[in-house]
């Protein structure tokens, strides 16, 4: 009785299946750097803000909710976040001649103290912009209590930032605030929007 050969399966592979293996391999790494390529671009989308009357432009990432409703020139906000939403908020008001940094940080602050809860001033601090103006900047905290129902208790602790930059009679107040467990991975955002900030 003759036996046939029975092919072994662990034998080695012919050619052509070395060839259709490595094939599979490049399409499945081509596919993922492609997918990794859209998803970096979907997510550094940006939008241009413009108003007219405040004479502000910016640009700010394009997945950011936009509001222009409110005590502000407009505010976005990254809705991505569970919690507090970290949030760029650009005020612009008309100062007097005898207006100083402090006297206009010092209103903010007792109409904040007002409705924050638990807010407190840690500090204040000069800085050199891009296009080489100067700035002050005061940095803050509070905490922010989840407004749903069902997540009564839960609060956060906000760290923020204020930029206030004075130019021909208008005091232009750039407020950035975020999750203080995040907040300086999310500083590079306001970094790169005030590089971008035209007024």
């Amino acid at each position: 009785m003759a036996f046939e050969a029975v092919r072994s399966p662990f034998a080695q592979p012919t050619q052509r299946q070395r060839l259709s293996l490595s094939l599979s391999y490049f399409v499945i790494v081509l596919g993922l750097l492609a997918g990794v390529n859209q998803r970096d671009g979907a997510l550094n989308q940006t939008a241009v803000y413009s108003n007219d009357e405040a004479g502000i432009t910016a640009l700010h990432p394009a997945r950011w909710l936009l509001e222009e409703t409110g005590d502000f020139v407009f505010r976005v906000r990254d809705m991505a976040h569970r919690g507090f939403n970290t949030q760029i908020e650009v005020s612009a008001v008309a100062v007097g001649a005898d207006n100083s940094a402090r006297n206009i940080f010092d209103q903010l602050s007792l109409t904040r103290a007002q409705s924050l809860v638990d807010y407190h001033v840690l500090g204040y601090d000069e800085l050199v912009l891009p296009d080489e103006s100067r700035a002050t900047s005061m940095e803050y905290s509070f905490v922010a209590r989840d407004a749903s129902p069902f997540l009564q208790g839960v609060s956060t602790v906000v760290s923020g930032l204020d930029i206030l930059i004075l130019r021909r009679g208008t005091a232009v107040i750039v407020s950035f605030r975020a999750d203080s467990r995040i907040y300086d991975r999310e500083f590079s955002t306001l970094r790169w929007f005030i590089e971008n900030l035209e007024f």
